[in-house]
């Protein structure tokens, strides 16, 4: 009987153990600070600021709803923050990184992690190191910083987001060009007052169109002033739309400073002012750029002298030379019988 109940006894104590270990098993035994890396309440985020080991720094602080400043000098670009935003969110812990793999994972986010600090309401509330991807590249090496004494966990994570097949790296980015918004024009069309375009290198081409009230348009050629006759209202209202959202591809990385400088330099090929109601001018001169590789030949058998798909573009005499689509500003550019009507 004694025996009997030794074997009960030891039956409850190795099941509890069994049941203790599964339980604690499944939810790990590391600190739920230390593996929580998500921050729900993006909206209260006011500062983001990032870091990677080349010394370069990304300052993303909140002005208003949806408007961000970089580095406190330039408008950040909207899609750019909202993946950042709804990164911070959502993402998750997939699995710890493998006892074997530990020390290897750590090595390798000392070299070349980004860090990430997320500030709620001007207060550091959240602390990370994002390093590579994982092997099937649907991962991301991730380890927080414990805010209490401000040293890295001991343990790094694999992280991922819910939904999306990827790394999650290229979003916390620290190149300063690629946070700015590449907004060129943003318009309302009844806010125009003119436009001009220019054509330096060919006389009879430049054209100036006014809009002087409700339907009624004048379109000039600049080089002898004359007025054009039979202008077509809707051809002007067609045109005055294409202002009111376009952006530039790049800044024009493909060269060096001194070719930079070559080019915004040498005699533009159009320059393009719009005058708002307010009197505010803004003036985009567009430079040909050289093609992609020397020596490409046209459909005639002829050597392509210039780029047929992008241009160079400087806005209000800046010193950064930008790299824009004609499919996009081709449009703007168009010669004066444009706006004439069908026939005439």
């Amino acid at each position: 009987m004694k025996k009997n109940r030794l074997r009960v006894v030891l039956v409850i104590i190795l099941g509890s153990a069994s049941f203790w270990f599964i339980v604690n098993n499944n939810k790990g035994t590391i600190k739920e600070t230390l593996k929580d890396f998500a921050v729900q309440d993006t909206a209260s985020i006011t500062k983001i600021f990032l870091a990677d080991k080349k010394g370069r720094t990304i300052t993303l602080e909140r002005q208003s709803a949806g408007l961000w400043r970089v580095n406190g000098k330039y408008d950040v670009r909207r899609d750019a923050i909202d993946v950042l935003l709804m990164t911070i969110k959502k993402v998750d812990v997939k699995e710890p990184v493998g006892k074997a793999a530990v020390d290897n994972v750590i090595k390798r986010l000392s070299g070349n992690a980004i860090k990430c600090e997320i500030y709620q309401d001007n207060k550091l509330t959240k602390a990370y190191y994002v390093g590579s991807e994982t092997q099937d590249a649907l991962g991301t090496y991730m380890i927080l910083v414990d805010l209490e004494t401000m040293e890295n966990s001991a343990k790094p994570f694999v992280t991922y987001l819910p939904g999306f097949e990827g790394y999650l790296t290229t979003r916390y980015f620290t190149e300063e060009a690629g946070w700015r918004d590449r907004t060129v024009l943003h318009y309302n069309p009844n806010d125009i007052a003119a436009v001009k375009m220019e054509v330096p290198f060919k006389k009879g081409y430049s054209w100036e169109l006014k809009i002087k009230g409700n339907n009624d348009y004048e379109v000039k050629m600049t080089d002898d002033n004359k007025a054009l006759n039979n202008v077509d209202e809707l051809a002007v209202k067609q045109y005055l739309s294409y202002f009111q959202h376009q952006n530039f591809e790049a800044f024009e990385s493909g060269i060096k400073d001194k070719q930079k400088d070559s080019v915004m330099k040498s005699q533009p090929i159009n320059v393009l002012t719009i005058t708002d109601t307010k009197g505010k001018t803004q003036k985009i001169k567009f430079f040909a750029r050289k093609p992609k590789r020397e020596g490409l030949q046209d459909s005639k058998g002829e050597v392509i002298q210039y780029d047929m798909d992008r241009m160079n573009a400087v806005i209000n005499d800046e010193k950064e030379l930008l790299l824009v689509q004609y499919y996009i500003f081709g449009k703007m550019l168009p010669p004066a019988d444009y706006f004439l009507k069908k026939g005439k």
